[in-house]
């Protein structure tokens, strides 16, 4: 094939591209220099004035490999270059505006200053009065660790949500380097159609901020939280909708997840040298997998309710209290810690214990998952819920709770002391724990829990 040169017969002609070919050759470029190139041909500026798909990253003028070559004049000039684009673009998109939908806005920045603010506004209108459906914005400053250290507040992007209210239609948000603040009026389904939330290095005033921007999230599936500064150090999420919650690297002390009727997975991994007061999820009953390390102390971890698939790791130098409230013998659990509370709901079950042939090695390998705990305490509510049989023990070489000190066990109506339930059931609890002090009591589980 011949290659055609400048007024050359074998030269393609530019204007006559089909518009497949001129739409893959755009998409291939970042929307700043697609928009250049678009001057070559009118038809090319058409496609571009009603790009459904936007991306705005101020590193894409910059060799990404060697951007600390490049001095601080350099990064300012190039800044200033990118605003004027960003505001000559939209300008454009305004003037030659055929009210096609916009489907994605991708905006990153590596230089944010405060003038900038009204720019990136407009933007957020414009495309969220355009049926909006993914925002991902990231908007870093000049020596922005430093600043969100001494800084926390004063040098993010304020996200107006109001400005985005109008995108009933959002079904992503991811939010970076910027800050969020309460709504103070209440607004019916902000976000109807929102699935995924992401939030890193973000910043917001109080746990209650956060919470008042959640509420408007019915339909969210997906929530991260990455590096971020909550004021209170309390993190608070009521959503029977969400599916997957992570948190990384947040400073927190108290955290909180009530109706969580679908979430199938949680993970938290604390900030080096941190500690966590309590976490507590409530009506988790799909909960399969649980990832949790703080780093130096987790006062209380309380689980209420989960899949009878649950696999769960929580790691941590000490954790001082752990609750497990209708459980399964089929979790698999790893941790270590000072106190364990467990109710699950085949020691409340007398046909579970009578009838299946399984039910005692899963008991006692369920038992084992606490044999690092120096007080483990267990509510059931008949005694041969807790009877491990002679046989069994002959055939099991370790006891499942070696180390443990104190074995309490609680239930309903407990054996008169000295009868024959009481000697059989405190027999195979000292089997069970033989270095730990036993203590049968009479007890309401519900009451306990409260």
């Amino acid at each position: 094939m011949a290659i055609g040169t400048m007024k050359s017969p074998h030269m393609p002609d530019l204007h006559n591209l089909p518009d497949l070919v001129t739409d893959k050759i755009l998409q291939l470029l970042p929307t700043k220099a697609a928009f250049q190139v678009s001057f070559l041909s009118k038809n090319w500026q058409g496609v571009v004035s009603s790009w459904p798909s936007l991306n705005f990253d101020e590193d894409d003028d910059f060799d990404r490999h060697h951007l600390k070559r490049h001095s601080h004049y350099q990064l300012q000039l190039q800044h200033i270059r990118f605003i004027y684009f960003l505001k000559g673009y939209l300008d454009y998109r305004k003037k030659n505006d055929q009210k096609e939908p916009l489907d994605k806005l991708r905006l990153h920045m590596r230089m944010y200053e405060h003038q900038d603010f009204s720019t990136i506004t407009k933007w957020l209108k414009y495309a969220c009065q355009r049926g909006l459906k993914e925002l991902d914005i990231s908007l870093v400053s000049v020596d922005s660790e430093r600043l969100v250290e001494i800084y926390p507040y004063n040098y993010f992007y304020n996200l107006p949500l109001v400005a985005i209210a109008t995108a009933k239609s959002l079904t992503s948000l991811k939010l970076e380097f910027v800050k969020v603040l309460k709504l103070w009026q209440v607004y019916e389904g902000l976000f109807p159609s929102l699935k995924i939330l992401s939030l890193k290095a973000v910043r917001v005033a109080t746990g209650q901020h956060l919470y008042s921007v959640l509420c408007q999230c019915p339909s969210i599936e997906s929530l991260s939280l990455s590096n971020c500064s909550i004021g209170n150090l309390k993190f608070y999420v009521c959503c029977s909708s969400l599916k997957y919650l992570e948190v990384k690297s947040c400073l927190l002390n108290d955290i909180r997840v009530d109706h969580a009727f679908n979430l199938e997975s949680f993970t938290y991994l604390s900030q080096p040298y941190s500690e966590c007061g309590k976490m507590i999820l409530t009506n988790a009953f799909n909960l399969k997998y649980i990832n949790i390390s703080v780093d130096k102390y987790l006062g209380e971890f309380s689980l209420w309710g989960c899949h009878n698939t649950l696999e769960a790791s929580i790691k941590s130098k000490r954790i001082h209290r752990f609750k497990l409230f209708y459980g399964y013998l089929n979790a698999k659990l790893s941790f270590k810690a000072d106190q364990a509370t467990i109710l699950v709901g085949e020691l409340w079950s007398q046909e579970q214990f009578s009838s299946d042939s399984t039910y005692v090695p899963r008991l006692v390998s369920f038992i084992k998952s606490f044999s690092r705990c120096k007080e483990v305490r267990l509510y059931n509510k008949k005694v041969q819920a807790l009877t491990v049989f002679k046989n069994y023990r002959k055939m099991t070489s370790l006891p499942p709770l070696p180390v443990t000190s104190t074995l309490l066990v609680g239930i309903p109506n407990p054996p008169v002391v000295g009868s024959r339930d009481f000697i059989e059931l405190e027999d195979s609890l000292r089997w069970i724990a033989p270095s730990a002090k036993v203590l049968i009591m009479q007890v309401d589980a519900e009451e306990d829990r409260k």
